[in-house]
């Protein structure tokens, strides 16, 4: 059904009062034998899991390992109730139950459901009774069930412990060892609800919309019962200002079928937000049945048009005919433990993405569904969506009946519920099925299967025919994995390690996830793992949260190392040996050089490449895991690296060898911008050695490309390439900035590598101000020579710049916004390649203290 967001006249009630208890697998098959031999309860709540229950009764923690699927768990909830009214309807809705679940209410057997992801609603008015009513919930053992004989899998996966996993619809976070914390989802993940519908009860929902030349079309088709009355008056589809009248037709005994549609002249257009605005319509159904009348709220839906271009081998997306960079992460779960995400939390996880410039997420196959506040949130900040259906790695049995029902219900649920989110862009099969199937040698026949060639795009093309279907990821090339063609996953750079220079030799087209490395946190989420004493990189407790590929001899520490002694010509061991505080800084900027590296060459004019999803955007718990953000929510280094390239308006440079730098701006946006483009060389850390401007033009959504031989005229071999003497320049910085002197991009190129060494003094200078209400500041760091990633430590603030690298003579203005209360500011900064840190000074409406 599409995103019904209420009905008025029925009310709601979340039933989050439960209590939780384990038993040995079958010994207990009614609620009536739930009490006997005095099981220990423990408080409970839905949405969550058996985890949840167990880590706030502090008898469980994350990363201390525990089978959840070994026993069956029991969930039970007491609440008092009445048999409906006339004219009204009780219905007992069920999110989600992981993952093979009976239900019971007041002895009655209502329910089995063996899926993850299938929602239920149930009628029980004649069921719930005056009083108290039991309410209880049987989650079967699934290790126990995973013991059952089935025909083997034509492949196996090293992905999983078990390959039975196959037969059921579940996730697999908690079941994928070697990156996925060992908690394994058990439990009414999504919430309960008891709903009292009065008059009607909308049983389903098609809301659709389309752009017909500068006009946007809202059609909709709803399916009502009316409970007691037996005639309908009128109904009304309203979207915005805009109205128009439904055609009422009765297709069963009290159930009426009415369609529409609704044309909104010029509409505004849905934009990702790196390319316009994101204008959003409220939808909504009024109607008239026994002389009362009745809202649907169907939510906010916008319009646009999605494009998949696949012309010449590749894979492009296009929205409102203008072919779009796609840029952003592979989405997780913000709580790994109950799988449950508040709509605020949302919204500062999203915001967070939308302030790196990203314009698309991917939901991963490996993980679950979102709830809708995520699509609806989505759609508010023109983040686009790559949504997978969760199918990954394992070869399904889809010739089996019941299987290929429970998935078709699983996958119209979904696609329904997405229905009118413009976010929405692409709606994939599955991750790496066929990439597992090819790695291992089989033969091309058996990469796929009817399920995502012919059964999911069915399903798809009939709900979402404006949304592109793909049917796996990597696919599209001789090999699944190839990146020259189609969607690839790129680990060239990464885990492979290859050079850098690997990015732009492969010719990547599209990359769905890419650049996987082991990002260091703050300090004080590095304290979250380790206790006093403890030092990472070594440290059991430490080693077990650094992702790594199962039966690999090596981790993604590794990989970071190797590019760490690339960069920055150090030997890691020996760093991390002699100076573990140095080893530290120079491991959380090194990754953040790379993916900023990688990303100037996809984005630079004459690329090849039309998207790329680094994976991931956030941790799945504390640790150096591949997010750029931690667990806590708070930005790591290679965040701010990545922010900076993937802005609509930016600057990035690449090495042309011979050739010199290239400077690309960027501008994604609609309108043209008059800006210069400026070069300067620098040798020593403070001797300007060349400088030269450029005014330019850079017309909408282009990029302009500039080369340093044509804006300095002379020859000079900024990249040091030609290497006839010794180098004259170790800092090279190129800015774009508006004919008003207003900061658009700045990117900085080191023709001699990274590793600076470390100086007593700079002449750094660190001064806040207060700006405004709010406890909020303004940063403003001042160099006389070059600052190396000077890295901010502001306790209770969130800045919205960090790791910038100062060029000599210059200043940085970064707003510091209080996490939680205002409280003192107080702070240093400290670059790289600088010994001592340098102390923040804070002024106030006079000025310095």
């Amino acid at each position: 059904m599409a995103r019904v967001v209420g009905v008025s006249r029925t009310r709601s009630r979340a039933l989050d009062a439960w209590e939780v208890a384990s038993f040995a697998p079958g010994e207990i098959d009614h609620p009536r034998q739930l009490d006997a031999g005095g099981p220990v309860w423990l408080p409970g709540c839905a949405p969550g899991t058996v985890a949840t229950a167990l880590r706030d009764a502090g008898e469980w923690a994350l990363g201390t390992p525990r089978s959840f699927d070994a026993t069956d768990w029991w969930y039970r909830c007491r609440f008092d109730g009445a048999p409906p009214a006339a004219g009204s309807a009780t219905v007992l809705t069920l999110g989600g139950l992981a993952t093979v679940a009976d239900v019971w209410l007041n002895g009655t057997h209502l329910l089995r459901s063996d899926s993850m992801f299938h929602r239920h609603a149930l009628d029980v008015s004649g069921t719930v009774r005056s009083g108290t009513n039991d309410l209880a919930i049987r989650f079967s053992s699934l290790a126990t069930l995973l013991e059952a004989k089935r025909p083997r899998p034509r492949w196996r996966t090293a992905l999983v412990d078990s390959q039975q996993l196959r037969w059921f619809r579940t996730t697999l976070l908690g079941r994928m060892p070697g990156w996925s914390p060992p908690v394994q989802p058990v439990g009414p993940w999504r919430a309960v609800v008891l709903e009292t519908r009065e008059g009607i009860s909308v049983e389903d929902a098609d809301l659709r919309t389309r752009v017909e030349g500068a006009d946007g079309v809202v059609r909709i088709a709803l399916r009502v019962r009316l409970l007691g009355a037996r005639a309908a008056a009128a109904a009304t589809l309203r979207v915005g200002d805009a109205q128009t009248a439904l055609v009422w037709r009765e297709v069963g005994d009290g159930v009426f079928s009415l369609q529409g549609e609704l044309r909104l002249p010029d509409v505004a257009l849905w934009w990702p937000r790196s390319h316009g605005g994101q204008p959003l319509h409220a939808a909504s159904v009024a109607l008239r049945a026994g002389g009362v009348e009745h809202v649907v709220d169907l939510g906010r839906l916008g319009f646009r048009t999605i494009e998949a271009d696949t012309g010449d081998g590749g894979f492009a997306l296009r929205v409102n005919g203008v072919p779009v960079f796609c840029r952003g992460a592979c989405w997780t779960p913000l709580d790994v433990v109950s799988l449950s995400t508040p709509a605020a939390a949302y919204a500062g996880a999203l915001d967070a993405a939308a302030h790196a410039g990203m314009n698309m997420l991917r939901v991963i196959g490996t993980m679950q569904y979102e709830d809708d506040a995520f699509y609806a949130a989505c759609d508010e900040r023109g983040l686009l969506v790559w949504q997978d259906f969760m199918f990954a790695n394992l070869d399904y049995p889809v010739a089996d009946a019941a299987f290929r029902a429970s998935v078709g219900r699983e996958a119209s649920e979904l696609v329904s519920r997405v229905q009118a989110c413009p976010c929405l862009a692409v709606l994939c099969g599955n991750s790496e099925v066929s990439q597992q199937a090819a790695m291992l040698g089989l033969p091309r026949e058996q990469w796929s299967n009817d399920l995502f060639d012919r059964m999911l795009p069915a399903i798809t093309g009939d709900l979402r025919p404006d949304v592109p279907y793909w049917p796996s990821t990597p696919g599209g090339g001789p090999l699944p994995f190839h990146v020259g063609t189609g969607v690839c996953h790129y680990y060239g750079v990464g885990a492979y390690r290859r050079p850098l220079e690997d990015a732009r030799r492969a010719g990547v087209r599209f990359t769905a996830e890419c650049l996987g490395f082991s990002h260091v946190p703050a300090q004080s989420t590095v304290d979250l793992v380790l206790s006093d004493g403890q030092s990472a990189f070594h440290h059991p407790a430490w080693k077990a949260r650094v992702p790594r590929d199962c039966g690999a001899g090596w981790d993604f520490e590794d990989v970071r190392d190797h590019y760490l002694a690339l960069l920055f010509g150090v030997d890691p061991p020996t760093v991390r040996r002699e100076d573990m505080a140095r080893y530290l800084s120079l491991s959380r900027v090194v990754t953040g050089e790379v993916l900023a590296g990688v990303l100037s060459e996809w984005r630079r004019g004459g690329s090849t490449c039309r998207g790329a999803l680094l994976w991931l955007l956030r941790d799945l718990w504390p640790g150096a895991g591949w997010g750029l953000v931690d667990s806590t929510g708070s930005p790591k280094a290679a965040y701010y690296f990545v922010r900076r390239v993937m802005q609509p308006v930016a600057l990035v440079m690449t090495d042309e060898g011979l050739d010199g730098l290239a400077l690309h701006a960027v501008n994604d946006t609609a309108a043209p911008i008059e800006a210069d483009v400026e070069l300067t060389l620098y040798r020593h850390g403070d001797l300007r050695v060349a400088s030269a401007v450029a005014p330019v033009t850079i017309a909408p959504r282009s990029t302009l490309t500039v080369g340093s031989d044509a804006l300095l005229e002379r020859f000079l071999d900024v990249t040091y390439a030609y290497r006839f003497g010794p180098p004259e320049r170790d800092v090279v910085v190129g800015a774009l900035r508006g004919r008003d002197g207003s900061p658009l991009g700045q990117a900085f190129h080191f023709p001699l590598g990274h590793g600076f060494a470390r100086e007593r003094d700079l002449g750094l200078e660190a001064h806040a101000d207060p700006a405004g209400d709010g406890g909020v500041h303004v940063l403003t760091v001042r160099t006389k020579r070059f600052a190396q990633a000077v890295a901010l430590d502001v306790p209770g603030y969130v800045p919205d710049d960090d790791y910038v690298h100062l060029e000599p003579g210059g200043q940085r203005q970064i707003t510091l916004r209080p996490v939680g209360p205002a409280r003192p500011l107080r702070g240093s900064v400290q670059p790289l390649n600088a010994f001592a840190s340098t102390k923040i000074v804070v002024g106030g409406p006079e000025g310095p203290p």
